[in-house]
């Protein structure tokens, strides 16, 4: 299965009976008690796409900030 069509998400529950968690996964959430992984492609891209918002809303008030380096830069670190 490929990065891309692997679900975003995927979701660890534990045993009720020992607390120990399961070796399977769901892609969805069945209780507030999963452990939520999240792909890192996923998360870099939602990430990114905060980081130009924000930068786009900086910009407007005066601040210069050059969008690309700073996505770049995060980008490199995050894949790390």
């Amino acid at each position: 299965m490929k990065a891309n069509e692997a679900p975003e998400k995927i979701y660890l529950f534990e045993n009720p009976i020992d607390g120990t968690s399961y070796y399977m996964w769901l892609s969805k959430k069945s209780s507030d008690e999963d452990i939520e992984y999240v792909r890192k492609d996923a998360f870099i891209k939602k990430a990114v796409e905060h980081i130009d918002g924000l930068i786009e809303f900086l910009n407007e008030y005066g601040h210069q900030l050059k969008k690309e380096r700073i996505i770049e830069d995060f980008k490199k670190y995050m894949e790390r």
